[in-house]
């Protein structure tokens, strides 16, 4: 009987349930590890080496000394927690290095290295309340991470970073659109990461190409709830000489805090699919990567790469003044500093739209990271347009500008696969991740925010056609007060006008707006 069988009502109503976003729900924003043994880092000295000079590449030509308290600067002002706050309603809130997609931070740090001094070989977790590293194993790891990246490398480098992603952190607000955001995230790491190993002078590069299986294997995670992203070898090899991979016995996976989470089959499948299995794999899908010209870039006195971390806070509102076409040179050089990575660089590319530049005309623009320079791509105002593009957020509509970066998928998953689209989240997450910093050292704001996908696209086209925004960031002067403004853009009532079969004067309605 159509009428009788209420299963229908009782599956819809599961799937329809907001215990998603439930507070009581909200998964903890920090790992734990009961009754392992944690080694304290020294106190991380803040990096005095101007920012944008940070951003912009090495220090020197020769590597500095890799040691305990280099490490501890590095994962500090990577991921660390950099101060606190106490609200009346929100209570305490604990403020990390590197900006997080609605400060949920779902990526972990994790250490695999050779003997420092004070620090013995094995693997270990980072903590960022404590600074502190949680030991997972004794032993020198080096050659098992050698062969898991077939990269001999890792073997003779004194150490080498590997983040993960706890996905529910993300999906547990942003449902199965978090897997994005985790590689966001991780971009938005590791450009502090590349900046103080930068200052620090450091060649740091990324590795995304490895086999899944045995990296979660060696830091002992649960591949279904924390899967690895990346790895980020420190210090110079020692040469390459034969290793031996070590047993590798089950191990404490660690306290995440929950014990379900919603699935989400898209983003576990594309996960899924963009395994490699085994090192010849990875062999052969390093072996299709394009090398990308590096680009040096003059750069102008900033603050201090510490400083512009520790004071660094996604902004909540932005006065709308302009800033200099000089200031705005300098974040987009910033964005597009080349980066050494297995997947080439050069994935995103961004483009612009400019409400308020001295010596900018307001327009679409579109940006050349080879030449430095600014394409027009129309002119006019179009801050009603970035506001509604950016989500309908008053803060696209009053920044000063607002950076998308586009990237070319149907390329990058030729040469790349599916694993591709993990690159190009990754590489457009670092380059978001340089404009803050970017921002901050010349006394700027910058946010990243959600976006209509498709109305984007369109938006930029002709000239954008067939690309996709992987992130965006809005910049210019905070302001004041600090927090969120009401908005709602022309566009936005029109859609619902519409919507409702509004009758009268039909206003005309750009192809555009129609892609979201």
């Amino acid at each position: 009987m159509a009428n009788g069988d209420i299963q229908a009502v009782q599956a819809f109503h599961d799937v329809t349930k907001l215990s998603y976003i439930n507070l009581l729900t909200k998964p903890p924003l920090y790992k734990s590890y009961a009754g392992l043994k944690q080694v304290s880092l020294p106190e991380p000295p803040p990096p005095e080496t101007p920012a944008l000079k940070a951003v912009a590449g090495p220090t020197s030509a020769t590597a500095g000394r890799l040691d305990l308290e280099a490490v501890s600067q590095l994962l500090h002002y990577s991921a660390g927690l950099i101060r606190k706050s106490n609200s009346a309603t929100a209570g305490e809130v604990h403020y990390r290095a590197a900006a997080s997609a609605g400060a949920l931070y779902p990526i972990e740090l994790y250490l695999v290295c050779g003997d420092f001094h004070g620090l013995a070989a094995g693997v270990y977790h980072y903590a960022p309340a404590d600074n502190a590293l949680t030991q997972l194993r004794e032993g020198d790891f080096r050659g098992n991470l050698a062969a898991a990246a077939a990269d001999d490398s890792l073997a003779t480098v004194l150490a080498t970073i590997v983040s993960t992603a706890v996905f529910w952190r993300s999906a547990w607000k942003y449902r199965t659109r978090g897997y994005r955001y985790c590689f966001w995230d991780n971009g938005t790491v590791f450009a502090n990461l590349l900046a103080t190993a930068n200052s620090l002078g450091q060649q740091a590069r990324f590795l995304t190409g490895f086999v899944d299986r045995d990296v979660d294997q060696i830091l002992g995670v649960e591949s279904e709830q924390e899967a690895s992203t990346c790895l980020v070898p420190l210090g110079a090899a020692g040469g390459l000489r034969p290793y031996v991979a070590r047993a590798l016995s089950a191990i404490d996976s660690g306290d995440l805090g929950f014990t379900e989470a919603i699935t989400y089959p898209e983003s576990d499948l594309l996960h899924a699919e963009a395994r490699l299995d085994s090192p010849q794999q990875v062999s052969d899908w390093r072996g299709h990567v394009h090398r990308f010209e590096d680009i040096r870039i003059p750069v102008v006195p900033s603050e201090p790469l510490g400083k512009a971390i520790v004071e660094r806070g996604s902004t909540r509102r932005f006065a709308r003044e302009p800033i200099s076409k000089e200031q705005l040179s300098e974040l987009l050089a910033a964005s597009s500093t080349p980066m050494t990575a297995d997947f080439g660089f050069g994935l995103s590319e961004p483009y612009l739209i400019v409400n308020a530049v001295n010596g900018v005309s307001p327009g679409a623009y579109h940006y050349s990271r080879q030449s430095g320079e600014l394409e027009l791509l129309k002119e006019g105002d179009f801050r009603a347009e970035a506001g509604h593009l950016c989500f309908e957020q008053a803060l696209g509509a009053d920044a000063s500008a607002v950076v998308f970066f586009l990237a070319d998928l149907e390329s990058a998953l030729g040469r790349l696969g599916n694993r591709g689209y993990r690159a190009a989240q990754l590489e457009a997450g670092v380059m978001g991740g340089n404009v803050y910093i970017a921002a901050h050292s010349l006394g700027l704001g910058a946010t990243g925010m959600t976006f209509f996908d498709d109305a984007v696209t369109a938006f930029f086209s002709p000239h954008a056609a067939g690309k996709s925004l992987m992130f965006l960031v809005g910049l210019g002067r905070t302001g004041i007060p600090n927090r969120v403004r009401p908005f709602r853009s022309k566009y936005g009532a029109l859609k619902d006008s519409l919507a409702r079969g509004a009758s009268g004067e039909r206003r005309p309605v750009p192809d555009w707006l129609y892609s979201n």
